[in-house]
């Protein structure tokens, strides 16, 4: 069976080491995934052509059973192109000692939070995340950056390509997404749209990964390059590509959309497998986000299939997840 689910993230804990103030898992009880439900959701990206395979957390290098499903992973993962997932391990590098003595042979990248020191929002050493950086190449292991833009940090994009580039270090960037308690940290429109015409230039020139957002549609693509055969070709893929599922169970549409699909606990006479193909096959709240014709405003949008606008950003701005988006560019571009 073909699920067309391209992406697959485990928060397998919610704990963490740092508290930073854009994170969406900030102040949720504390809870780990037990060992077993690790091991059968890594089966089952594999048995489902899942494309990439996300670890992460809260801090992942903080569950007790991380070593072990590493090496699990290394000593299981299939080697055919057809049923072999990449697979990502996310932390933000601050147990440095600890992950660079990991066994991450069976892991494709390790994504590494990276920000410039002392802003007030994410404390982490830019020459430390460096250092690991390298110390993970030389273990054979890719690692990339993957940077934040918020308020305290919009004016250093420059200086934060210059670090990676300089040490041959991938990286790439997102926008702080709002989530009702970082107000004070996030880009007015106008700021976000500089911040997204300087990283695409900066993509164009290779210098970074490419950049991913919904709303970036409407500064990526003149009229004629966009193809109107109603057929999704980008944008927002939350419950559409792909899921999460959080330390306790939970399936979500993505880990800034933080609303609750089903449970693959909650399996009554089914196993895991079954549970969450039945929850991603037929969970009414993915049903809502595959249907962008029925988004409002957006539906009527020329952007619509390589958008969709950010459906988290969208409940927040209307309290329904087919909602509008105001976060929208397109009315200011």
């Amino acid at each position: 069976m073909k699920l067309h689910m391209h992406l697959l993230e485990m928060e397998i804990t919610n704990r963490c080491n740092l508290n930073c103030a854009h994170c969406y898992n900030r102040g949720e009880t504390k809870e780990d995934m037990p060992f077993s439900e690790m091991i059968e959701l890594f089966h089952f990206a594999q048995k489902y052509g899942v494309s990439k395979l996300v670890i992460s957390g809260g801090e992942a290098c903080l569950h007790q059973k991380l070593p072990e499903f590493l090496s699990y992973i290394s000593n299981h993962k299939q080697r055919t192109k057809e049923k072999m997932p990449k697979i990502v391990l996310q932390s933000n590098g601050k147990i440095r000692d600890y992950l660079s003595i990991l066994d991450l042979s069976g892991v494709d990248l390790v994504h590494l939070s990276f920000d410039i020191d002392e802003n007030g929002v994410r404390k982490i050493d830019e020459n430390e995340t460096v250092q690991l950086a390298k110390q993970l190449k030389e273990k054979g292991v890719q690692a990339y950056f993957f940077a934040t833009i918020h308020k305290n940090n919009q004016n250093h994009i420059e200086e934060m390509v210059e670090i990676a580039n300089q040490n041959q270090i991938p990286i790439a960037f997102n926008l702080c997404s709002e989530t009702g308690k970082n107000e004070e940290i996030l880009l007015t429109k106008e700021e976000r749209i500089q911040a997204y015409k300087q990283l695409l230039a900066y993509e164009k020139q290779g210098k970074i990964r490419p950049v991913k957002h919904p709303h970036l549609a409407v500064l990526r693509y003149t009229e004629e390059e966009l193809k109107q055969d109603g057929k999704i070709h980008g944008g927002c893929t939350a419950g559409i590509g792909s899921c999460s599922v959080l330390s306790n169970g939970d399936v979500i549409p993505c880990p800034f959309l933080r609303k609750k699909a089903g449970n693959i606990r909650e399996k009554g006479e089914k196993n895991i497998e079954e549970t969450l193909v039945d929850i991603w096959l037929h969970a009414p709240l993915f049903t809502i986000l595959r249907k962008r014709e029925e988004y409002a405003i957006c539906k009527d949008c020329k952007y619509l299939n390589y958008c969709g606008g950010c459906r988290s950003s969208a409940i927040l701005s209307t309290e329904k997840i087919n909602g509008f988006d105001k976060a929208c560019l397109k009315k200011i571009s």
